[in-house]
């Protein structure tokens, strides 16, 4: 296993040819919309890009109009996507106005083919050039939910890349939303009518939090310089982002092999009964990044991950529920405790974690938040997020599935992404960002060992 690089183009030359606002198809229900307390604290955007290869059997000409009308037909059942967020100022909360202010959607050509661009399942930050970024806006209240481009390449074949506010669906909703809009696409209809009420997701009366929840800062202990609101959310000036400048972005493939290898490792360990690839490969990313950085045996470090609690809570949520059914349990470890114990130690602190996650523990994280309002805990932490897990892949629009899809790189330094790599040979991508001299031991690291 070693490390690889993104190609070298040094610009890509997209030429957006003209923007225009997708609203639903029919008339749709207007006001306020209730947004839960998971959906309240992820106010930011996702970026990804979907690359598809021409089919000579099926030309290109067409794809525009139908990926909008297909779209605006399904903005009628989703018609909370073509509103804005707004600030409900007696309860100091952020809520959607469904207002149909529509999505944006744009056209752009390039010159290049996709072949052009080398591997595309190698996130290069020169893909956000697929991505329609909604420059007019000044706040978050003026910008769109969600943004589509659509890029024509030479060779006949296309990308669609979307912009999405976290706060209105996680992971798996997207993932349905987007398998609806292509088997409207294909001509097919609705596969299955969205969920979108978080009303099940409501505080308790009165909110009685039953849990300690590190993995939040109060608001109230915030410094008075950084404290971050929900009126600050909705209001703060809306810009672009850039990736810090100290900071190194690298690719680490790892195969099938290497992850059996560290699973077998780490199931050596009488007191590991099973182990999933997600919990070793976090495991032996998050002591490899440790022993990489410079800390005091006694500072602590910190792991996020998302954990869906769909069916974890009373009543399940339904499958088509269509918000943020994700929680990010805390793990945190003293600096020494982390790099000096086994891997199969670190793989048992991840699954309690995820063990922790039950119903008691959601509708605790709910009310706590209700009662001191607060934002992520993550200084001096990292967030795990599993890409490779959703088959974003199988998005077939009509012209065939993607050769790859995913998310288009970002400046969060806290974030190591699980990607795909575009083979479907059971190996994945990493991607993280390491300071340069951490990158350089970084690498020796994170190599698998040798099984004995």
């Amino acid at each position: 296993m070693g490390s690889e690089a993104p190609i070298q183009l040094t610009e890509l030359k997209v030429v957006a040819e003209k923007t225009e606002v997708v609203v639903p198809a029919d008339p749709t229900q207007e006001g306020s919309f209730y947004l839960s307390n998971i959906d309240q604290v992820l106010a930011y955007y996702v970026e990804t890009v979907y690359f598809y290869k021409a089919n000579p059997a099926k030309g290109v000409e067409n794809v525009v109009e139908v990926l909008k009308e297909a779209l605006s037909k399904l903005l009628v059942p989703y018609h909370f996507l073509a509103g804005r967020l707004s600030l409900n100022m007696q309860q100091m909360r952020m809520e959607i106005d469904c207002n149909r202010g529509g999505v944006l959607f744009t056209t752009a050509t390039t010159d290049l083919s996709i072949s052009d661009l080398g591997d595309v399942s190698l996130p290069n930050p020169l893909f956000r050039s697929f991505v329609l970024l909604p420059k007019d806006a000044k706040t978050l209240s003026q910008a769109p939910l969600m943004t589509a481009q659509v890029t024509l390449f030479k060779c006949g074949g296309f990308s669609l890349g979307l912009y999405m506010n976290h706060a209105v669906v996680d992971g798996v909703a997207a993932l349905k939303f987007l398998n609806n809009w292509c088997s409207i696409a294909r001509g097919e209809g609705l596969i299955l009518p969205p969920s979108p009420d978080r009303s099940p997701l409501r505080a308790r009366s009165p909110p009685s939090p039953t849990f300690h929840h590190p993995e939040f800062v109060k608001l109230s202990d915030m410094p008075a310089n950084s404290s971050f609101t929900t009126t600050d959310a909705v209001t703060a000036q809306f810009t672009g982002t850039s990736a810090p400048s100290k900071h190194v972005f690298q690719i680490f493939p790892f195969t099938a092999k290497e992850l059996e290898s560290l699973k077998q490792q780490a199931l050596s360990d009488p007191s590991i009964s099973k182990c999933s690839t997600f919990e070793v490969i976090v495991a032996h990313i998050w002591q490899a990044r440790s022993k990489s950085v410079e800390k005091a045996s006694d500072q602590s470090s910190k792991l996020f991950f998302a954990v869906d609690f769909r069916s974890k809570i009373d009543p399940p949520l339904p499958s088509n529920y269509a918000g943020n059914a994700i929680v990010a349990p805390l793990v945190e470890l003293q600096h020494g405790d982390l790099i000096l114990n086994s891997l199969s130690f670190c793989v048992r602190k991840i699954q309690q974690a995820m063990e922790s996650v039950t119903n008691d523990y959601v509708r605790s994280s709910i009310d706590w938040w209700e009662i001191y309002r607060g934002v992520p805990a993550i200084m001096d932490g990292i967030i795990a997020a599993a890409w490779w897990k959703i088959p974003f892949e199988m998005l077939d629009f009509g012209w065939g599935k993607p050769i790859y899809a995913g998310p288009v790189v970002n400046d969060r330094t806290e974030f190591i992404l699980l990607l795909s790599n575009g083979k479907h040979d059971g190996g994945m991508n990493v991607y993280l960002a390491l300071l340069p001299e951490e990158m350089a031991k970084f690498e020796t690291n994170i190599k698998v060992p040798s099984p004995k």
